[in-house]
């Protein structure tokens, strides 16, 4: 990478890490701050996406430049904690829960390890054949993922998810918390029908 092409990503990321710090203001100044984080290519009214390399959840200096002296309502993570480990993902909990507000709900959205189709499993788990397995760290059940968030301070609340057995469980799931794309009654891909999604609620 040229000297050039350095200064032009250099630009694009103080920009781009400006102005969704400006859009964080704005939203306080409404009120409400939702945040989706590894947002790609998603774009939901209301909702300020963010992704790498402008904001990245494990450094606690983003978070401040970010959100201090604002109070987040809600984030919306979907399929973004598969790629980290357990320890990457209670930590990003953890420097997240200082700026959420009391009642605040953290909405999380990953692969469901209990899925009881075998194939569904080959196509998510870490390694798998799957789009993006080949970055996946570890692959979530209800158990491993409610306990990391309870670890980090927060009380879990399951959303969808499978038991040991393979019995779906759903619980409410209204968008007002986060849209998630991947669940039931919203995709049409066979690998993609359900989630587990686990609401982590502010204390």
């Amino acid at each position: 990478m040229n000297f050039i092409t350095q200064l032009r990503r250099y630009r694009w990321i103080v920009t781009g890490r400006w102005k969704i710090r400006r859009q964080i203001l704005a939203a306080k100044n409404k009120g409400s701050i939702k945040i989706v984080v590894g947002s790609g290519y998603t774009d939901f009214e209301g909702w300020i996406g963010t992704d790498l390399p402008h904001f990245n959840i494990l450094k606690k200096e983003d978070w401040q430049y970010f959100f201090e002296g604002c109070t987040i309502d809600n984030l919306l993570a979907e399929h973004v904690f598969e790629h980290l480990t357990q320890e990457q993902s209670k930590l990003a909990l953890e420097l997240a829960a200082p700026f959420v507000k009391k009642g605040g709900v953290f909405r999380i959205a990953v692969p469901d390890g209990f899925n009881p189709d075998p194939t569904y499993i080959e196509y998510v788990r870490p390694g798998g054949n799957g789009d993006g397995a080949d970055d996946h760290k570890i692959l979530w059940t209800y158990k491993t993922l409610s306990q990391t968030g309870e670890a980090a301070g927060y009380k879990a609340e399951l959303k969808e998810h499978y038991t040991e057995e393979g019995k779906l469980m759903e619980g409410e799931l209204s968008d007002d918390r986060g849209i998630i794309l991947r669940c039931r009654d919203k995709s049409e891909h066979q690998f993609s029908k359900r989630s587990l999604i686990v609401d982590f609620v502010k204390g």
